[in-house]
């Protein structure tokens, strides 16, 4: 209809020409540069099909009214149906190139709206509120700045959609998630983006918009935006998760410094009460056999005390180990099940391959972090199997390793072994334990920038390795 009424309009622009260059008494010449003064606008302002109409029938009224012979739709002159070519020729090239424009200027129109709209949704990004879930907060800004029909931003973290409008595209959001591939689907206005940043993946994109209102640069663009949130908001979780896992851990140390230290004083009381009672030799046979008990068992105390205060040290990053030059042969050749209680009823079986190699580390602190690892392979062994310590040296390095047959380990426990508290599902229901005493060989041997590691296999068994650079005395 408004066409329609465009056509009409363009005629009537048209008798109004005629009109007005017949009262001037005209001749074609100028008749058709009047015609052209009022086509050419019309063609930039309505487009092709109303210029080509008014075209026509402007070339109808100037050959009829202004060419000889006039009044009849015919020339005598050839070279006025040239001119007439000519004229109309003009006009629907014209035509075409404002055509053209006009829909390059639409383009160009749609093209500045998207780039302001882009804008706004980073704009928006960096004041997104942590009052609800980072999904929901994406998908919230996406449909009120861009206007679309649905929308969901899927964060594998949460597991759960951001928007609950479109639950059949939940589906589509996992798979894309997992393959990587987008899908597009232009017919019906649906499109679905994987979000990744430097090749991890971080989530998935669901749009969908009226046909035509929606191309597949801007859904990449809103995919590109969206990747940053999310990674802008899992390092965010990461950076506040580590800090509060530094002030915990700083505050446990603290606490298991100043409980470590005021045990000290009473045991050494003990302990010297303990020999006083022994010197004074006043007592009988079985009085004396408690008096040394309570002495060992002080003296066990003691020891433990010690440890802990050195454990605090290592976590604090307070530790620095006083290296020294120790004959390995005998460092390893002494009674373990003194200091490891699940050795006091196993057997060691130690093979080492270089007598009278030395190794450069701080001897208290080699002793515990090998009387962990004995501990935690006699806690875990089949019943009467013994643990094994071995001894390879290499061209760089000598490698400790403590092997124990019966136990397994899976690769993704293999990752996690290490940490602290950390303990396998099965090792909790088999063997109890606090899950310290392999993060703490850990902490050893990064503060000696040694190595410390696990092979497991169902068949063979669990090995546990340190590793000791070869270093010297001038560059220890």
């Amino acid at each position: 209809m408004r066409r329609l009424l465009r056509i009409v309009a363009a005629a009537l622009l048209v008798a109004g020409v005629t009109c007005l260059a017949w009262w001037l008494h005209a001749e074609a010449f100028v008749s058709g540069f009047l015609y052209l003064l009022v086509l050419i606008p019309l063609a930039f302002r309505w487009g092709l099909l109303e210029a080509t109409v008014a075209s026509i029938l402007a070339a109808s009224c100037l050959d009829y009214f202004f060419t000889l012979p006039r009044f009849s739709l015919y020339m005598s002159d050839a070279q006025n149906w040239v001119a007439l070519a000519e004229f109309e020729g003009v006009v629907l090239v014209v035509s075409g190139l404002a055509q053209q424009l006009s829909r390059q200027a639409v383009e160009v129109a749609a093209r500045e709206e998207c780039v302001d709209r882009l804008y706004a949704l980073s704009k928006g990004l960096l004041h997104v509120e942590r009052r609800e879930s980072v999904s929901a907060e994406l998908t919230r800004l996406i449909i009120q700045i861009f206007g679309f029909r649905e929308a969901i931003v899927w964060n594998p973290v949460e597991d759960r959609d951001g928007a609950g409008s479109a639950e059949s595209a939940t589906e589509e959001l996992r798979a894309v998630f997992e393959n990587g591939n987008s899908l597009d689907d232009a017919e019906q206005g649906r499109f679905v983006r994987p979000l990744f940043m430097r090749e991890h993946r971080l989530g998935a994109l669901f749009v969908a918009a009226d046909r035509g209102k929606l191309d597949t640069r801007t859904v990449d663009a809103i995919a590109s935006l969206s990747a940053i949130a999310l990674e802008r908001e899992h390092l965010f979780l990461a950076e506040s998760r580590a800090e509060a896992s530094r002030q915990c851990e700083q505050l446990r140390s603290t606490v298991m410094d100043g409980l470590a230290h005021a045990y000290k004083t009473p045991l050494t009381t003990i302990q010297a009460a303990g020999s006083g009672l022994l010197e004074i030799d006043r007592l009988g046979e079985v009085e004396r056999e408690l008096v040394l008990d309570i002495i060992r068992e002080t003296e066990q105390l003691a020891a433990l005390t010690d440890q802990s205060l050195t454990t605090a040290c290592l976590e604090a990053k307070h530790l620095k180990p006083q290296p020294e030059s120790i004959a390995l042969d005998s460092f390893l050749r002494k009674d373990w099940s003194l200091f490891a209680d699940g050795m006091k009823n196993r057997g060691l079986e130690i093979q080492s391959g270089a007598p009278g190699h030395i190794v450069w580390a701080d001897p208290k602190l080699l002793q515990m972090a090998l009387v962990q690892l004995l501990d935690n392979a006699s806690k875990y062994a089949t019943p009467d199997s013994s643990i094994s310590l071995r001894v390879d040296v290499t061209a760089s390095e000598t490698v400790l390793g403590v092997h124990n047959c019966g136990s397994y380990i899976s690769p993704e426990e293999e990752t996690q072994i290490f940490n602290r508290c950390y303990r396998s599902p099965q090792g909790r229901l088999r063997t109890p334990g606090t899950g310290i005493g392999l993060a703490v060989s850990k902490q050893i041997a990064e503060a000696h920038q040694w190595r410390v590691w696990v092979e497991s296999d169902r068949e063979e068994g669990t090995t546990f390795f340190l590793s000791l650079p070869h270093v010297t005395e001038e560059g220890k």
